[in-house]
């Protein structure tokens, strides 16, 4: 709801295509939405395809209730799915609270497993947004380097075979 919102500042129409006949939005997101008259609500829908040739030119939709199709001519998409992080994939790798959310060894990147490091949504409770995941990407990035340039030094040095996860996280925060 807070992106479409947001779109309505930008575009003359902005369509908030929903898969359901209600939304989990908050009450006052909603009425901010409906309220709004550059916001139309296309409910019961589904994108089935994006259409056109040089540029986008419309969508196929196709209603979740009766499986008709029916074109709706635009000129942008933007998608948003929702704020569940999506870290189905990490469970019992990486050290995960109880919403789901990869936990980190703050301020740097670093998860529990050496070597991974996440940022972005995963790990956003709060701001849960584009220039966050790629700010944090960005640290994830420079923590990865950090890490595997540790590695390097420790290879190439007449010191121990190899560096503890603890040595690396140590570099890697005091570094950062």
């Amino acid at each position: 709801m807070e992106e479409a919102t947001f779109l309505t500042r930008f575009g003359s129409k902005v369509y908030l295509i929903h898969r359901r006949d209600e939304l989990r939005a908050s009450k006052i997101m909603q009425e901010r939405a409906f309220a709004d008259p550059k916001l139309e609500m296309v409910w019961n829908s589904e994108i089935a395809s994006i259409n056109g040739d040089d540029r986008l030119e419309s969508l196929t939709l196709r209603d979740t209730v009766t499986g008709d199709e029916r074109q709706l001519d635009v000129t942008g998409l933007f998608i948003a799915i929702g704020h569940d992080p999506r870290s189905e994939l990490l469970t019992g790798g990486v050290d995960l609270d109880d919403d789901g959310y990869v936990l980190v060894k703050h301020p740097s990147t670093a998860t529990n497993l050496p070597g991974v490091f996440a940022a972005g949504d995963l790990v956003d409770h709060h701001y849960r947004r584009a220039i966050t995941a790629a700010g944090t990407g960005c640290a994830a990035a420079l923590d990865a380097e950090r890490y595997i340039a540790h590695l390097d030094h420790v290879a190439s040095t007449a010191g121990p075979a190899d560096a503890t996860a603890r040595e690396v996280e140590e570099t890697v925060q005091v570094s950062g």
